[in-house]
């Protein structure tokens, strides 16, 4: 392990049928002890998905409905969301929302994603 700072560059935001996404710190294959940063950006979109670990969810500016367990929370600019490893979650911006998201440690278990819809009458 090295005593020195990491640089990771700036990407671009990307989407192939799904929310804008950047990459800032990737997830190691077959799993990782440090967090994976990803930029998400949606736009009057619905993201399902389910992670083998934890996930966090900074609103940077907007505002994010998620649903998880039956239970759906309103998140605005500076909230942070979690839902919990094994969960499935449902990430949604009838307008816009840009997020932080931070996925904790992980054993390397697959993810999955589940859906994703552009929202109607936004």
């Amino acid at each position: 392990n090295s005593i020195t700072p990491t640089k990771f560059s700036r990407t671009d935001l990307s989407a192939h049928d799904k929310p804008k996404c950047r990459v800032i710190v990737p997830p190691a294959q077959g799993g990782w002890s440090e967090p994976a940063l990803f930029e998400w950006e949606l736009t009057a979109e619905s993201w399902t998905d389910e992670h083998p670990h934890s996930e966090y969810n900074f609103v940077i500016e907007g505002q994010l409905f998620v649903e998880s367990g039956g239970v759906t929370i309103e998140a605005q600019t500076g909230d942070v969301v979690r839902v919990p490893a094994g969960a499935v979650g449902r990430y949604w911006a009838p307008k816009y929302a840009r997020l932080l998201a931070i996925y904790g440690p992980s054993k390397g278990g697959p993810s999955k994603t589940l859906g994703y819809e552009k929202l109607s009458g936004c």
